[in-house]
């Protein structure tokens, strides 16, 4: 009897782990193991022409700025903290440049109505808790009582791009402005000065320019002379074209992340 009840046991137990992977699945949408776009609407509640705009806008924020935010949608998370899964989705997709740190990932769990928005700790600076928080009481929260998750995603993701790209604008601008010497000798400089030093420049990015052109083309007329071809693999050069991912979508860079952030529900 013993040792059938041992064995019942040892059943039980190969059964529950192989139901194990099937309750996962369950528990939590499958995701990809890299977005594809900014914009990952696992839960279906952002319309196309919401998801095209939102997709340029946050292409845009990285071009300019080389900060990266997502959005993701889930249906439930099925009793687990929208912090434990928020940060590890973060870490594991990479979201950021990597020594930069400066991704933000911003989640929503519609059957549980709860929301997070994560800060990798490149950010934390210019969106502190505080500030994150209030950002997703003031445009997620009226939108998505509303049911309105689209209108709620774009408000609130519009807000943060603009922090973050004000937050970069104004360090570029302190670098550039100088100090009051600075603009002095900005009005001290005459007409004749400023239009000689144009010139130079506009030498200097010639020369730069003709021997870029030099060192390319020569090389290719010696290779044609000698029974070579000028194109090499589909391009012109010997690597061909590339896009490099930019513009194809998002690409995670491998940002870190520190629990900076907030929380909410509606």
């Amino acid at each position: 009897m013993a040792y059938k009840s041992k064995t019942c046991n040892w059943l039980l137990l190969f059964l529950l782990l192989a139901a194990t992977p099937a309750l996962v699945q369950a528990v939590t949408p499958p995701l990809p193991a890299r977005p594809a776009q900014y914009v990952v609407d696992l839960a279906g509640v952002i319309d196309a022409g919401t998801q095209a705009r939102l997709n340029a806008m946050l292409r845009d924020l990285e071009t300019r700025t080389t900060a990266q935010m997502v959005i993701l949608t889930i249906n439930s998370l099925e009793g687990e903290p929208i912090e434990n899964f928020s940060h590890q989705t973060a870490v594991k997709w990479g979201i950021g440049q990597k020594g930069k740190d400066n991704g933000v990932l911003l989640t929503v769990a519609v059957k549980d109505k709860k929301y997070r928005i994560e800060v990798g700790y490149g950010l934390e600076g210019t969106l502190p808790d505080s500030l994150v928080g209030s950002i997703g009481r003031q445009y997620l929260v009226p939108h998505f009582r509303k049911g309105d998750f689209a209108g709620g995603l774009a408000a609130a993701a519009g807000e943060i791009a603009r922090i973050i790209s004000k937050g970069a604008v104004g360090g570029q601008t302190g670098e550039v402005k100088g100090g009051e010497a600075g603009g002095a000798a900005a009005q001290a400089e005459t007409p004749g000065a400023k239009q000689n030093g144009e010139a130079l420049v506009l030498t200097i990015v010639l020369i730069i320019v003709g021997l870029g052109v030099f060192a390319i083309v020569i090389p290719r007329l010696l290779n044609l002379a000698s029974g070579g071809v000028w194109f090499s693999g589909g391009g012109f050069g010997d690597g061909g074209w590339s896009s490099g991912g930019g513009d194809s979508g998002f690409s995670g860079g491998g940002g870190d992340f520190g629990g900076g952030g907030a929380s909410g529900d509606w």
